[in-house]
């Protein structure tokens, strides 16, 4: 006569039931990707997104490594004003001191080219630090006639131009005394603004740098750490970064020119739906802030 099996007990299936849930649990964590936040002390991946406005911002802006790489960027209709940020040493000699600058993408304008719609207006923000000797810029908007259509006026550090909105066109961007300072932007008929999006682009170095001091004393706090959180205490939405090394300068130590602090930097992409004004006038306090001389 063949002895029935005993059945399991109730401890025995219920120890059974965990050891598979915590098997299951653990297999989706480790193939889960790396979440990341806007914490300070979180590491941030390359071409990271931060915002959460996926929808209405990171979907149509383009991201911080497509604008590092492509050198451009073609704003949607949901931007009613892109802030054009003039890079620090901008006004070092293409043709021979191109070691100084932060990148050799995106060196003059972040970024070089623009593509917007209709009616979409433009500020440029000045972020050519002027230690030891002051270098203010005067930049010409000509259209592909040649004719100077705009024209900013004298812009000091931390300065932004009054916005300008242009006619549909081809258009191209210089400065009235480094002439070496080009950049292209096309107005396109195709669309035409429909949301009120501050948006631009802003450089930071990655780590804190070892001086952040500039040549009168002033200390500057400002590098990514910093602006991950002074960006959404402004009312700014960081929507992506981008990290990238430049070191070029054989004679520098590290190689990189010393009033940029450091090789290693950081693109960052960033929006609001604050009033020109106020966006315009916070930015310019976090220019100060940045460490770059």
């Amino acid at each position: 006569m063949r002895k029935s099996r005993k059945s399991p007990s109730g401890l025995t299936l219920t120890l059974l039931l965990m050891l598979i849930t915590y098997s299951i649990t653990s297999s989706l964590i480790v193939l889960s990707p790396t979440a990341f936040s806007q914490d300070t002390n979180t590491p941030i991946k390359k071409d990271q997104a931060l915002s959460s406005d996926t929808n209405t911002t990171q979907g149509v802006i383009p991201s911080a490594e497509s604008v590092y790489q492509s050198q451009s960027m073609v704003l949607p209709s949901s931007v009613k004003l892109f802030v054009w940020y003039i890079v620090n040493e901008a006004h070092e000699d293409s043709s021979t001191e191109q070691h100084k600058y932060v990148s050799d993408h995106n060196p003059i304008y972040l970024p070089a080219n623009i593509v917007i719609p209709q009616g979409t207006a433009i500020s440029f923000l000045d972020a050519d630090a002027p230690w030891d000797t002051p270098h203010p810029h005067a930049i010409s908007v000509m259209d592909s006639s040649g004719n100077v259509v705009y024209t900013t006026g004298k812009m000091d550090y931390t300065n932004a131009s009054v916005p300008k909105v242009l006619p549909v066109g081809k258009y191209s961007v210089t400065d009235a005394k480094y002439v070496w300072m080009k950049g292209s932007i096309t107005v396109s008929s195709s669309q035409k603004p429909t949301g009120n999006l501050v948006v631009g682009g802003f450089y930071a170095p990655t780590n804190q740098v070892a001086n952040d001091k500039d040549n009168d004393g002033g200390v500057h706090p400002g590098w990514l750490g910093y602006y991950k959180t002074e960006f959404p205490n402004n009312g700014f939405k960081v929507l992506s970064l981008f990290d990238f090394h430049y070191a070029t300068c054989k004679y520098c130590p590290g190689e990189f020119w010393p009033d940029q602090k450091t090789a290693d930097h950081t693109l960052l992409i960033y929006s609001t739906e604050q009033s020109t004004d106020q966006a315009l006038a916070k930015l310019s306090k976090m220019v100060w802030n940045n460490v770059y001389i």
